[in-house]
């Protein structure tokens, strides 16, 4: 027959058991005194699961990581050249360049792979996009997504640049009391631009500019020196140009265009719309690195700079880059706000209803010159849901 053992033991039990355990440990101090040797007691102390290293990329992202650009190498691609390690290695052929990705000196287990634009490529960055699949971002302006969309639809991941640097600019020792884009259109027989620019087309429709006085041919030589006109440029560059011309410096006024209505982003770090749900984990990770990296170059330009530098150097092309014009830019870039966190206190977002109110004025003026736009809306086209509204410039 079964017993039952009572959990509860009797009082003679518990007198016993109390006994016996004395016995034992006299036992015990007995044998110890009598020992010479040294008994060592190993406690073996297990942690919990580790937790997931922030700087790690490798389990969630592709390698390497290709960023196509939108032109040669310079001042306006710090944040990105910001990431790559010292390691790099150029390939003048492709213009790329390719070396670990490292953030905050800490390697994150994958490569960065950033190729030039320009006469690197054969069409647009977002058609390379679509036609390369181990491109994972593309600088895609907002007026370059809204054109293209209906075919290579892109989607903007964070901005680098809150302001558009393009501008207009011309001999301020000849217009002494131009102060805009509307002024000097009346002062020159010509505004020169390259090709039908649709923000040109914006100033031409809110009579900031004669459309008279549009000339589509400029060809990007530095036509103040020889010509009484207005030309497109960017406050990054040409200002610097001219001040250091060799046949004599010239004192340039501008205006940025997007002070004058045109407010699209001009400089998106954006993905093919299609893989969106593959990049997901990867930008998750990715896209604050890349805030503050970018925050990190205007901050202390001197090292990437000088990367940007030997890079167009060992590119060995006609496109020319100095340490002086490169940090003309960068603060630039900081005095003009177009590295800035906007109107909202977090650095490289989105903002409403600027994105919104671009797409309402620019999609009308897109399909006068042929396009094919779809109805779109900001988040179509942008969104921050990868960006980490903490990070904000100081």
């Amino acid at each position: 027959m079964a017993s039952t053992v009572s959990s509860t033991a009797t009082p003679g039990r518990r007198r016993t058991a109390i006994a016996l355990l004395l016995a034992g440990l006299v036992t015990l101090v007995a044998c110890a005194e009598e020992s010479t040797d040294v008994v060592e007691i190993t406690t073996t102390v297990t942690d919990g699961p580790s937790l997931p290293d922030p700087n790690d990329l490798a389990s969630v992202c592709f390698s390497p990581i290709v960023v196509q650009t939108d032109w040669y190498p310079q001042a306006e691609h710090g944040g990105i050249y910001e990431l790559l390690g010292n390691d790099y290695v150029v390939d003048a052929t492709r213009g790329a360049t390719t070396g670990s990705l490292v953030f905050n000196g800490v390697d994150t287990g994958v490569d960065l792979e950033i190729r030039a634009g320009g006469p690197f490529i054969e069409s647009p960055v977002v058609t390379e996009m679509f036609l390369d699949g181990g491109i994972m971002f593309g600088y895609v302006g907002t007026d370059v997504a809204l054109s293209r969309y209906a075919e290579t639809p892109t989607l903007a991941v964070f901005n680098g640049l809150t302001i558009n640097p393009q501008v207009i600019l011309w001999n301020k020792s000849k217009h002494p009391n131009a102060s805009s884009i509307a002024d000097i259109a009346r002062e020159v027989p010509a505004v020169s631009v390259f090709g039908d620019r649709p923000y040109m087309r914006y100033l031409v429709a809110q009579g900031t500019v004669p459309a008279d006085k549009v000339d589509g041919n400029y060809k990007g030589s530095l036509l103040l020196a020889t010509d009484d006109v207005a030309h497109q440029g960017f406050a990054t560059s040409e200002p610097y140009r001219y001040r250091t011309l060799e046949s004599g410096a010239i004192d340039v006024g501008y205006q940025l265009v997007h002070d004058a209505g045109w407010t699209s982003y001009p400089q998106n770090l954006a993905i093919n719309k299609l893989r969106l749900d593959a990049l997901r984990p990867c930008l998750a990770k990715l896209v604050p690195m890349m805030q503050q990296a970018q925050i990190d170059f205007v901050g202390a330009p001197e090292r990437t700079v000088a990367t940007i530098l030997d890079v167009v150097t060992r590119f060995d092309t006609t496109w020319s880059q100095s340490e002086d014009l490169a940090n003309y830019a960068v603060s630039t870039m900081k005095e003009l706000g177009i590295v800035g966190n906007g109107t909202t206190t977090t650095f490289g977002d989105f903002e409403s209803p600027r994105l919104d109110d671009f797409i309402s004025l620019a999609i009308p003026i897109l399909r006068e010159q042929g396009l094919a736009v779809p109805d779109i809306v900001a988040d179509d086209i942008a969104t921050n849901e990868f960006i980490d509204p903490n990070i904000t410039l100081p």
